[in-house]
């Protein structure tokens, strides 16, 4: 039994040694926090506007622009985020996330959690075609009353349709007010003389 136990731990540890080679090399661990909602609007360190329901992040070293794939090993989560700014510079901390991207690995709560950061490098970034671009995450727009985040494409759409509908709405409501204006109205009158009658 003792042997077996002794062999059980080895092919446990060459398990383990070989699941610690096979990680990519670019994949770092740490912490995660997120920006706080007074940062909304301010400038980053690439000159653009901190929008808290964009898909943006701040990382120490990395070039403007990088790609990072970030996994919340938690609950398996992840998303895809551009370095738009520096930091953070907090002991153990590796990324700094955009509010949206914090809502889609499902660490608001938290404030904190540990992810695997991985760069997203263009021969395994996913393409349509050999010569279509890298995917690069599009700005979204949060909407609480649908839970759900739009490009601004989609929001512009969505607006849009709203303004259409709203503006067929009024059209038809001055329609039958216009209508019902124009139907004959007829007044009755009552005279002294026929008041006197009804009286007898």
């Amino acid at each position: 039994m003792h042997i077996i136990h002794k062999i059980a731990f080895s092919f446990l540890s060459l398990l383990t040694f070989a699941a610690m080679h096979a990680q990519d090399k670019n994949t770092k661990v740490g912490n995660a926090t997120y920006y706080g909602d007074r940062w909304h609007g301010r400038r980053t360190a690439d000159g653009s506007s901190y929008h808290k329901d964009s898909l943006t992040c701040a990382h120490r070293t990395l070039p403007f622009g990088t790609l990072l794939h970030v996994r919340n090993p938690k609950n398996g989560k992840v998303v895809v985020v551009k370095v738009t700014d520096r930091g953070p510079y907090r002991a153990n901390t590796i990324v700094d996330l955009s509010k949206a991207a914090a809502q889609q690995i499902d660490m608001i709560r938290s404030g904190v959690a540990q992810v695997e950061v991985t760069q997203v490098l263009p021969t395994t970034a996913p393409k349509a075609t050999d010569n279509a671009a890298p995917a690069i995450p599009q700005f979204q727009l949060y909407d609480p009353a649908t839970g759900r985040y739009y490009t601004t494409v989609e929001w512009t759409q969505r607006e849009n349709n709203r303004r259409e509908l709203a503006q067929a709405k009024a059209k038809a409501q001055k329609e039958a007010l216009m209508a019902k204006a124009k139907q004959p109205r007829y007044r009755v009158l009552h005279n002294s003389a026929m008041a006197s009658a009804k009286k007898k």
